[in-house]
């Protein structure tokens, strides 16, 4: 069995809008989702956010627009007739530019998202031909750094998500000691079918933090418990998972048949928080999980004053 490593994640930027990651170089035009810091096609430090470039183009769009109302008010100052004429084109181009300059300020923030879209349509093909480098670029380091690796495909799966790169980021998160301070993630490493290393991971996940555990970790391992129990730590994992899924009343209500399959499985401070829960709230239907809970009690905590 491999040994596991105990590892500090690079800290992950969260961003509103996935395409929030993607930053072309202004050398070689590349797209990447990566962090580093040369474009990793031409070498050159010349990285930036997409959204930088397509802001500098609207902006650069406006201000031609401005520079052909300047050269108007300019031509109608040359061919005026009379100095009054002059005057008055000169009011009238000062008066343009200013609310040109004012409609345009206005409509920055519409026309920004507009060209994006219009550039994604545009750079479709490139795009993704170029996200596909950045994923050989994380396999090539995984000989050498899995954490490197895990880190360039989480970056990855922002932007571009399918079964093979959640399966690679649960291997490789696999092969490193979970704690209760990393950046986990469970819901967005769920796939459509079963998976051992898939299904141990959520398990790990169910011990230290338990609030990663919601309705879809939980459908996934009831839909595939059979196969889980066929695992050498089958129980345990299920038995983690129904641990965790105590930590909410409704997960109770939601799943009472699982969790009442496994409650002889989970430690005391679980057990105490269901035996309270069900305890405090009499009126939800908790169906056999009730009185399987105070069998367990009688049998294993009846002279315990927690109880």
């Amino acid at each position: 069995m491999t040994k596991k490593r105990a590892v500090t994640f690079k800290p992950y930027i969260k961003t509103r809008y996935a395409y929030e990651k993607l930053r072309v170089c202004r050398h070689c035009q590349q797209f990447t989702v990566l962090w580093e810091a040369e474009c990793s096609q031409c070498g050159k430090s010349t990285l930036v956010p997409i959204r930088e470039r397509v802001t500098a183009k609207v902006k650069r769009t406006m201000l031609n627009e401005r520079l052909i109302a300047l050269f108007i008010g300019l031509v109608a100052i040359y061919f005026g007739q009379t100095f009054l004429q002059m005057i008055l084109s000169a009011a009238a181009a000062i008066l343009l530019i200013a609310l040109l300059w004012f409609v345009q300020r206005r409509m920055l923030p519409f026309e920004v998202p507009s060209e994006m879209e219009t550039l994604f349509e545009q750079e479709q093909p490139r795009i993704i031909e170029d996200i596909k480098r950045n994923r050989k670029l994380a396999v090539a380091a995984l000989k050498d750094d899995e954490l490197l690796t895990y880190e360039m495909l989480r970056e990855i799966s922002t932007f571009v998500q399918n079964d093979k790169i959640r399966l690679q980021q649960v291997v490789l998160l696999q092969s490193f000691v979970l704690r209760k301070d990393m950046d986990l993630r469970v819901e967005p490493l769920l796939i459509d079918s079963f998976d051992t290393d898939l299904a141990a991971y959520i398990g790990e996940v169910a011990k230290v933090q338990r609030e990663l555990i919601k309705n879809s970790s939980i459908r996934y391992i009831l839909a595939y418990e059979a196969h889980i129990l066929e695992m050498e730590n089958g129980v345990e994992i299920l038995s983690s998972v129904a641990g965790a899924a105590i930590r909410l009343k409704k997960y109770v209500e939601a799943y009472p048949e699982f969790i009442r399959r496994y409650a002889r499985n989970i430690p005391k401070d679980r057990f105490l928080r269901l035996y309270r829960m069900i305890q405090q709230h009499p009126e939800s239907y908790w169906g056999n999980l009730a009185e399987e809970v105070a069998v367990i009690r009688r049998e294993r905590y009846e002279w315990d004053s927690d109880f």
